[in-house]
């Protein structure tokens, strides 16, 4: 009998708030915040031959499976991109001497949609 006394008060409440107008959660405007994944769609790349550029940052994540380095980087002025973090493909020499929570001086050499360390300094 007491599954039946709950479904009876939880209709009557749905059945009451019924006709009730509720006002809409209000929108915050989104905050220009960098890219976090590594989503490179919408930068420029360059269309034919190479762009390349230095950055600053702090290294967040090595894959020497995948061949990559991940930087929480600030803006790079020489391929136009904007603070941000992303992987970047790098050599085996170069994932070597990447250590997770370093902070980092680094060239970058963009060919298409590849973006890959091409030196690091520990900063």
């Amino acid at each position: 009998m007491k599954p039946i006394l709950i479904l009876s008060a939880g209709l009557a409440l749905a059945l009451a708030a019924c006709g009730q107008k509720t006002e809409p959660a209000p929108v915050e405007p989104a905050a220009a915040a960098p890219a976090a994944t590594g989503d490179m769609s919408g930068m420029p790349m360059a269309a034919s031959g190479e762009m390349s550029g230095s950055g600053t940052g702090a290294i967040t994540a090595v894959d020497p499976a995948a061949g990559t380095v991940t930087i929480d980087h600030g803006p790079i002025p020489g391929v136009n991109w904007p603070a941000m973090t992303m992987a970047f493909t790098a050599s085996p020499t170069i994932l070597q001497k990447a250590k997770v929570g370093d902070r980092v001086q680094f060239d970058v050499t963009v060919k298409g949609p590849v973006a890959e360390v091409t030196a690091l300094h520990p900063e």
